[in-house]
């Protein structure tokens, strides 16, 4: 592969063929994943990376991360903030004005909370790590290792190569993140509307579901368990909340045989030793052991 093309993005030098402009010199997450997004909602991308943009004509350009327009952030007083405190870097600024629009594109069920899923879980945590406001993005998803690409003092590769290749990199993430945040902001609304319609202390799902982000809202409503067919066999039983775990008499087994014994549970395939977690050969067997759990019938 040419070095300087991937997909629909090519590199030039000739800044008048561009059609879009960032910066040169050592690249961050924050001008790799707006190249990344710019990519999935422009047909083609010609990019010039210069070190500034001083008598060059912008017209019909989209300038980011250098030279203080609508989509850079290194004026003086930045370039916005939002009510949490986190100043926009260029990824924001671009995402706040196109997100929709590329959502849009991709035909997204939910498309204003995904919006705000994707910018709060990963536009936010690169925002806030290029304007260098560390007490936000603590444990948060970035794709730091884009940066592990810049040329090294002991490799010999071009500016434009090791910038490519953190394009490459950062393209499989977006596509796999993109993807997650979708999938997991409609498994949500299956799970709330789920959550709305039980009776039981417990909710059964056909699979794994993205309940971790909405269950805590729900405990009031008395449900203490989840179960799901596991991805491995059978059907996992999970506690929800603190407080609910599997008794200490099941959990303090030698071996799964005795817990078998103790719960009268012949189906019994696995006991966490935290007490959060068990595994049943089906899903009769897994609602079984709720009630021996909860000493009822």
């Amino acid at each position: 592969m040419v070095e300087n093309k991937y997909k629909n993005l090519r590199l030039t030098n000739k800044v008048e063929e561009a059609n879009c402009i960032t910066h040169s010199g050592r690249f961050h997450v924050d001008d790799i994943i707006s190249t990344i997004f710019l990519s999935k909602i422009m047909d083609n991308i010609i990019l010039a990376r210069v070190p500034s943009i001083e008598k060059i004509d912008i017209e019909n350009k989209i300038v980011y991360d250098i030279g203080l327009g609508e989509f850079d952030h290194h004026q003086k007083n930045r370039n916005g903030k939002r009510d949490n405190g986190i100043f926009y870097s260029s990824i924001g600024l671009l995402w706040k004005k196109f997100g929709r629009v590329y959502l849009r594109k991709m035909r997204v069920k939910y498309l204003e909370k995904v919006f705000k899923y994707i910018d709060k879980e990963l536009i936010q945590n690169i925002d806030a790590e290029d304007n260098m406001q560390f007490e936000f993005i603590e444990n948060k998803i970035t794709p730091n290792f884009v940066k592990l690409c810049n040329p090294k003092w002991n490799e010999n590769i071009s500016e434009n190569e090791a910038f490519m290749n953190a394009i490459k990199l950062a393209d499989g993430f977006w596509n796999v993140y993109i993807n997650n945040a979708i999938a997991e902001v409609e498994g949500i609304e299956i799970v709330v509307e789920k959550i709305s319609k039980c009776r039981e202390p417990y909710i059964i799902f056909d699979t794994e579901m993205p309940y971790k982000k909405v269950i805590q809202k729900f405990i009031e409503n008395k449900i203490k368990y989840i179960i799901y067919k596991s991805r491995r066999e059978g059907y996992e039983v999970r506690t929800i909340g603190d407080t609910c775990k599997f008794k200490n008499e099941l959990v303090g087994t030698r071996n799964i045989e005795d817990s078998k014994k103790v719960s009268g549970n012949n189906e019994l395939i696995y006991v966490d030793n935290n007490g959060k977690l068990c595994c049943t050969e089906t899903l009769e067997s897994a609602i079984k052991l709720i009630k021996y759990n909860e000493d009822f019938e």
